[in-house]
């Protein structure tokens, strides 16, 4: 892999657990610096993504903008031209993060992610069991019964700014995923998704929403009813 590979694939994905990355990582300090750092940038921009919009801002600016007509009101300038013009900029700016949120599509964002998965590796060193599953499930409320497969990869991921834990698993029919991530009232995901090489599908409970994901063609429908029957989640 040449300098210019390296710094494409860690730009697409400052978190790849791509062997050939991490092995040129390993034996480059510089290297290693710029995924370090851009692993940073990612993690802060997602933490910046994450303030959440006060449900009264749209009161708030309207108030700020009536006071600060109420002390102009001596100038020629209508009064209601500017309160108008308020109202317009709140309805602009919540519209476009009410519409923003609308528009986010789970189903996308994981598919993208399956796109990644034959290379991806887990980040714990510790074996993949039902206990590491539990652990990294424990901070979703979830608890894993019993076995769903053969689970090879646990990893923490990112669905658009929703922390996920993406199981990725060994089956009769290749490799599926299962995502699963704390339910949300502005989060857009589909029953059914699938673009021209993978398709899932998807089930909301009280606390969490979960997505089974393979290859085109596949039977979901088994790994489906046993992650149904294996995972709990406290009431």
């Amino acid at each position: 892999m040449d300098d210019l590979e390296f710094r494409r694939r860690v730009f697409a994905n400052p978190n790849t657990t791509d062997k050939e990355v991490a092995v040129i990582a390993a034996r480059n300090p510089d290297k290693a610096q710029l995924k370090n750092s851009l692993q940073q940038f990612d993690d802060d921009l997602m933490k910046a993504l994450k303030v959440q919009v006060p449900d009264n801002l749209a009161h708030k600016l309207i108030w700020e903008q009536k006071s600060e007509e109420l002390k102009r009101h001596k100038r020629r300038t209508p009064w209601y031209i500017g309160l108008a013009a308020s109202i317009a900029l709140t309805i602009g700016v919540t519209g476009t993060v009410v519409m923003h949120r609308a528009n986010v599509n789970i189903g996308e964002e994981a598919l993208a992610h399956m796109r990644y998965s034959e290379t991806e590796q887990s980040h714990s060193a510790v074996a993949v069991n039902m206990d590491l599953i539990n652990a990294k499930l424990a901070g979703f409320g979830g608890t894993l019964v019993s076995s769903i497969g053969n689970v090879r990869v646990a990893n923490y991921c990112h669905l658009n700014t929703t922390q996920s834990l993406h199981l990725i698993l060994d089956t009769d029919q290749g490799p599926m995923s299962v995502f699963i991530m704390p339910q949300k009232r502005d989060q857009n995901v589909p029953d059914a998704f699938a673009d021209n090489q993978y398709h899932g599908e998807s089930w909301a409970l009280q606390k969490a929403s979960i997505m089974v994901v393979g290859e085109k063609g596949a039977d979901l429908a088994p790994l489906m009813q046993k992650v149904k029957r294996s995972i709990t989640f406290s009431a």
